[in-house]
């Protein structure tokens, strides 16, 4: 899975739950050091299922990391 996600070049959002007992923070961090050019983005008050716990901020991190991309940021 590593060498996978080191080789992703598409642009990238990792949105992690605050309070995840699936990916920690030392997960994400991992990832990110292995998709330098990935966003992301910690959601607090959320657990794994961000999108049901905090619909509103998962939605605002997608809508942000797409509006980026449109503008030619990654």
């Amino acid at each position: 899975l590593s060498a996978a996600a080191a080789g992703l070049s598409v642009p990238t959002l990792l949105v992690r739950g605050r309070e995840s007992d699936v990916l920690s923070e030392e997960g994400a961090d991992h990832f990110m050091r292995l998709v330098p050019h990935a966003r992301y983005v910690d959601v607090s008050d959320a657990g794994h299922m961000v999108a049901g716990d905090r619909n509103d901020r998962f939605t605002d991190a997608v809508v942000d990391f797409l509006t980026g991309l449109s503008n030619g940021r990654s």
